[in-house]
């Protein structure tokens, strides 16, 4: 039998607020491992990377402000818009910033094993989070009576507090005059407070990162260039069911001296997502979950590049280091830029 007209305009409102409902999930889940974050901080390597290591004890305080009002999805577009029919057109915006600062204690000692100076690194992340989402059809309005309005400001919010700590054995290989190799394999815990029915929050949730990574530097005649290669291998997610894939940083700098206590030089990274996040949908999180399922295919990339400036205080009582980063090339995340501004200071 056909539906009268009534009929059909009550079977088509569901439809409508399913399909801007997907529009925003799918913005705003396009990044891929979960929320769109990673336990690495991309950048954070700097001229710490060529600064020569001797037993000690040194203390680092990166600073970061991050700020994106791009999203881009799996072909490296611009997630915006999207076509939700009977609307024409659902535009779909995005603004976050990440302040954040990371005090990291270090230890090196004179014992040595396999040739390396042995030590023991920490690092407990202090961090602001903010993401406003917005959702509106051709006509710059919202059907209130779908319920979207209300969904992206649920997605939005801001959150202080501590990160998840960090903790590494470190071996550390002076190889000749010149040359240098570090190698700290992380494990990374939960801390920080996750709620799994918000987007934003100050930790990551309840699961495990396994990060190794290695170091490289080279100290020429003048001029300096470092390497940091990290692999980041997470559990899955027990407060959400949510497992992001392995992700692999590269952090690069290669800096200059002008004077004997300035240096200047470029820095840059790139992100590669090498496996693609999946997910166990948990009777806790429902429909949360359904979307986030279409999104599992997704693997996240980025580059980046930007100026960066040293001063070394009285020949190395103190490092502050500032550089500027780009991000280009984006596919399943954010895509903006950050500032640092980090001081690092043997105790």
């Amino acid at each position: 039998m056909p539906r009268s007209s009534s009929a059909s305009s009550f079977y088509r409102a569901p439809l409508k607020a399913s399909a801007l409902v997907l529009a925003l999930a799918a913005a705003t889940s396009a990044m891929a491992a979960e929320n769109g974050n990673q336990r690495y901080s991309a950048g954070i390597g700097g001229s710490d990377m060529t600064t020569p290591v001797v037993p000690g004890l040194y203390f680092q305080a990166p600073m970061v402000a991050y700020h994106a009002s791009k999203i881009k999805g799996n072909d490296g577009k611009q997630l915006t818009n999207f076509t939700a029919d009977p609307y024409p057109r659902a535009k779909v915006s995005i603004d976050t910033d990440t302040y954040a600062i990371l005090p990291r204690l270090t230890y090196i000692s004179s014992h040595r094993l396999l040739g390396a100076h042995v030590g023991v690194t920490a690092m407990l992340p202090v961090v602001k989070r903010k993401a406003d989402f917005g959702l509106t059809t051709g006509n710059g309005t919202l059907d209130a009576g779908l319920g979207l309005a209300a969904r992206a400001s649920q997605m939005s919010g801001s959150e202080t507090g501590i990160a998840d700590l960090e903790v590494s054995p470190v071996m550390h290989w002076e190889i000749g005059d010149h040359q240098s190799v570090t190698f700290a394999p992380t494990i990374v815990m939960p801390l920080g407070d996750f709620k799994a029915d918000q987007r934003v929050n100050t930790g990551f949730g309840d699961y495990y990162t396994f990060r190794p990574s290695v170091q490289y530097a080279f100290i020429g005649d003048g001029w300096d260039l470092g390497g940091r290669a990290v692999m980041s291998f997470n559990t899955r997610n027990k407060d959400t069911g949510y497992y992001s894939g392995k992700i692999f940083n590269f952090d690069w700098q290669a800096m200059a001296f002008v004077s004997e206590d300035i240096r200047v030089g470029v820095q840059g990274y790139f992100v590669r997502q090498l496996q693609a996040d999946t997910v166990n949908p948990t009777p806790a999180n429902g429909m949360t979950q359904k979307m986030l399922v279409d999104q599992q295919g997704n693997k996240a990339s980025v580059n980046a590049i930007g100026p960066a400036v040293a001063w070394l205080m009285n020949g190395g009582e103190m490092l502050i280091e500032g550089k500027f980063i780009k991000e280009f090339g984006a596919k399943n995340r954010t895509e903006g830029q950050a500032f640092w501004l980090t001081i690092s200071k043997p105790l």
